[in-house]
């Protein structure tokens, strides 16, 4: 499997991610006023595969996921909470803020 990722530097100190499934870069899904556009300007360009992904998943603090692929890999790793994942016309999408103390 394959999906484009954006890796952001916060200003404070944190990592946010986004990773969308490679086959859904430039299509939009829409239910009612839910609108996910998978845009490469904000998934990035950047090709990485399984591996990969689950390296940046567990690192970052902040991870925007799209695309059932990748959601489910994430909750397969006990990332992601599956009562926490929008369906939105058979598309997953989950945002996750991992906080530390």
């Amino acid at each position: 499997m394959s999906y484009f990722i954006n890796i952001i530097n916060l200003d404070t100190g944190e990592i946010m991610i986004s990773i969308a499934d490679k086959d859904l870069i430039g299509k939009k899904f829409e239910d009612g006023r839910i609108v996910i556009d998978v845009s490469p300007n904000f998934y990035g360009s950047k090709l990485i595969d399984d591996e990969e992904a689950l390296i940046y998943l567990k690192s970052a603090d902040i991870l925007i996921l799209t695309g059932n692929n990748i959601v489910n890999k994430a909750i397969k790793e006990g990332l992601v909470n599956p009562d926490s994942v929008l369906e939105i016309k058979g598309l997953k999408h989950v945002q996750v803020f991992k906080f530390s103390y």
